[in-house]
């Protein structure tokens, strides 16, 4: 067998490996942007839902106008972050608009006409569905981004992420409102 075939043949091996690891990566990435996509689904539903709840909410706590602009500028926040898909500012903004839905819930429970209303019966329990898909679906984003920045920090997986730029993710860290 001559060298020159040899030479082919290795080439060809490697070009394969590197072919084979590179789709790995790729079909790794993909899930995590699928279940970003998942996650950000239920981010639009909660956003159009908190400003129902705060109308829900006004006539009942017309002296806690400070604490509605809060949930409403954290929902803002939110809206933004997931639009720039920073999961960083998004982990900030959602602690900032846990802590703002929970104030809300503790003072409407403490108003005795709002905490008896249907609706808003209705507006709490499906803020606590959301809240709680959003934390399955954010659980699954991080294990999607788990085995990805897995797969790319480990050899031979961190050449071909290198040569190709697969950057690494972050994971979200927030929970359900309380």
């Amino acid at each position: 067998m001559s060298f020159g075939l040899l030479a082919f043949a290795a080439i060809v091996a490697l070009v394969f490996a590197f072919v084979t690891i590179y789709n790995g990566l790729v079909a790794a990435a993909d899930k995590a942007t699928s279940a970003w996509n998942e996650l950000d689904a239920l981010l639009r539903q909660r956003h159009d839902e908190i400003p129902r709840m705060v109308e829900a909410c006004e006539p009942h706590l017309a002296a806690e106008r400070a604490l509605l602009d809060r949930l409403l500028d954290a929902r803002a926040a939110v809206f933004a972050a997931r639009q720039t898909r920073d999961a960083d500012e998004l982990n900030r903004a959602e602690a900032r608009l846990r802590e703002a839905a929970t104030s809300l819930m503790r003072r409407a429970e403490a108003a005795p006409a709002l905490a008896a209303s249907p609706s808003f019966g209705l507006l709490r329990q499906r803020q606590a569905t959301l809240d709680s898909e959003l934390k399955d679906r954010s659980d699954r984003y991080n294990e999607a981004v788990r085995v990805y920045n897995g797969a790319i920090s480990r050899v031979p997986g961190r050449l071909v992420a290198l040569v190709a730029s697969f950057p690494p993710l972050r994971s979200l860290d927030f929970e359900p409102a309380s």
